[in-house]
């Protein structure tokens, strides 16, 4: 009963953080495209809604864990005590918010309190992933489907964390905490590769089935594109460069789970082509970042979005290789560091 009851507990959490991940990006798109500063807006009902319903998630757990003192000790509580932490973050952060805008007034995507928010985002999500891939041995059928879920949404607010640090967007009317950058390049050419690539990895080991990492990914793009590309038309030109990393993650897939089989190196290989390709996993973006090296005063980098996707071919050919060396390293960093669970065969 009480197995019953956490995989409840984290499909909730679960849908809490789609809500979250998926609402937090769109208010980013909508904010670029002029929608006025405002609580009351349709990307935040999603949000706080999301955040609503991980706060429940939160509660439950912890009547869970104090009930049910067995509960404590198998592995996969450490994933209900994430989901609890995270809930706290994100209750921190609401009133702040509200009182760093009476000081500061309207502020941009980094700040103390939006940071604060996305952490405790990012801890339920790897709550809900750590929670369900302990799960597996037992064997449940809801598993693995809901695990290909959290596998993606922990992609895609993983790369939505990087964003407080390397997106210039974070000046607000009184505060300006956008990154240098050098510093913006330098930071994305090595933590999204190496994110994505340990995701898709960890996906890949764990879910084991030819076909279940191709679809994380595409939970993860189709994340990407409805929130941040389908809401401003003119960004339309980007969705066919998303075959791109999509036959990627189907190839670097197939090598993992044996169907293409590669005698040494495989899996590093696969690091290799997944790391290649995180420019494009995070477009449109990320863009932002390169186009601060020349884009003029007092024009958004957003609005250059367009133009950039013309260049974007030959900026990938110069970042498709630091990406694959830090996807390789990925991998040899994963296969030491990460415990991959096995179902039972009982």
């Amino acid at each position: 009963m009480s197995y019953k009851v956490t995989i409840i507990i984290l499909i909730i959490a679960l849908f809490g953080t789609i809500l979250q991940t998926w609402g937090g990006s769109w208010d980013i798109t909508s904010h670029q495209l002029g929608a006025p500063e405002s609580f009351f807006t349709p990307p935040h009902g999603v949000l706080y809604s999301g955040v609503g319903i991980g706060l429940i998630a939160a509660i439950i757990a912890i009547i869970s864990l104090v009930k049910n003192k067995e509960i404590r000790k198998e592995s996969f509580a450490l994933g209900l005590k994430l989901i609890i932490i995270g809930g706290l973050f994100q209750i921190t952060a609401g009133p702040g918010d509200y009182y760093w805008h009476e000081m500061f007034g309207t502020d941009g995507l980094l700040s103390p309190t939006h940071l604060t928010l996305i952490t405790g985002i990012l801890i339920q999500t790897l709550g809900v992933t750590i929670g369900l891939a302990r799960l597996i041995p037992l064997n449940f059928k809801v598993v693995k489907p809901a695990l290909i879920f959290a596998y993606g949404v922990l992609w895609f607010i993983t790369i939505g964390f990087i964003f407080q640090f390397t997106l210039p967007i974070s000046t607000g009317d009184t505060l300006d905490f956008d990154p240098d950058p050098y510093v913006a390049v330098i930071i994305a050419a090595s933590t999204m590769p190496f994110f994505s690539t340990l995701i898709f990895w960890a996906s890949a080991k764990s879910l084991k089935k030819f076909g279940n990492a191709s679809l994380v990914t595409a939970v993860f793009i189709t994340l990407n594109v409805t929130s941040n590309i389908i809401p401003a038309e003119f960004l339309w030109g980007y969705l066919p460069w998303f075959v791109l990393p999509m036959a990627f993650a189907i190839l670097a897939d197939a090598i993992i789970c044996k169907k293409i089989k590669i005698r040494k190196y495989g899996e590093n290989i696969v690091g290799a082509l997944i790391g290649s390709v995180f420019l494009i996993f995070s477009m449109p973006l990320i863009g932002m970042s390169f186009i601060q090296f020349y884009v003029f005063s007092g024009v958004s980098g957003y609005d250059l979005l367009p133009e950039f996707s013309e260049t974007l071919g030959m900026i990938l050919g110069i970042m498709c290789i630091p990406g694959a060396i830090v996807g390789w390293v990925s991998v040899k960093v994963a296969k030491k560091k990460i415990s991959v669970p096995v179902e039972s065969v009982i």
